[in-house]
């Protein structure tokens, strides 16, 4: 029987996802003792990240072949707007942000790297390629969740909360449907296509992981 092909990039990708899961921001975070400033970083830009991410969603829609793909595009591109940001909203104002200093926030490096890099293969890209390149952040912030969720601390709050959100069934449910999409459209790839596609999946799987390292490092923009 044939490897799937989102199992086939996750394999491909598996030393990266496994630095992830290893990272201390993630080992701090399920004990408790990671420094509020870093999760406040977290915070502020993962918030806008997810303007980004919303946009490729959108460009995902309109490249979409039939109704049933674009209803899932249309309707993930929906919660990250609504859910998500009000979710990002809700955390920030648990940390004493108001809506005004979310949004004045500037990107940092490596949040500026990454939403170019889904930015350019969205309207560059086939719809495959799309999804490849989101993928990572669907399924790396879930396993994270579930990966957490059993030693998940009692204390600060707002840590635990974070952790029980990616291990919910309401996270899984767009997640798998975005696997199962990447089954679909890669069964159908020829030769190109899928190596663009796993060249995407796996510098998404990258910064995946310096995004996680940049709020651990507080990073900045040097001049």
């Amino acid at each position: 029987m044939a490897t799937k092909f989102g199992i086939h990039l996750r394999l491909k990708a598996d030393k990266i996802w496994r630095e992830v899961f290893a990272h201390p921001f993630l080992d701090e975070l399920q004990a408790g003792t990671l420094p509020m400033d870093r999760f406040v970083y977290f915070v502020l830009q993962d918030y806008l990240y997810l303007l980004d991410f919303a946009q490729v969603l959108c460009l995902g829609g309109a490249k979409s072949p039939d109704l049933k793909t674009l209803e899932i595009f249309t309707r993930h591109a929906l919660i990250a707007v609504e859910v998500e940001r009000s979710f990002h909203a809700a955390f920030g104002k648990s940390l004493g942000l108001s809506q005004r200093e979310l949004d004045a926030t500037p990107k940092g490096p490596t949040t500026e790297a990454y939403t170019r890099h889904l930015q350019a293969v969205a309207r560059g890209g086939s719809l495959g390629e799309i999804v490849a390149a989101l993928l990572p952040c669907y399924w790396i912030y879930g396993e994270v969740g579930k990966k957490l969720y059993k030693n998940r601390p009692k204390n600060p709050k707002i840590y635990r909360q974070w952790i029980e959100t990616y291990a919910s069934e309401d996270y899984w449910k767009p997640v798998r449907e975005q696997i199962r999409l990447m089954d679909q459209l890669g069964a159908t790839a020829k030769g190109d296509e899928r190596r663009l596609m796993a060249s995407h999946f796996v510098l998404s799987s990258r910064y995946e992981f310096l995004f996680w390292d940049q709020a651990y490092r507080l990073e900045q923009w040097p001049v």
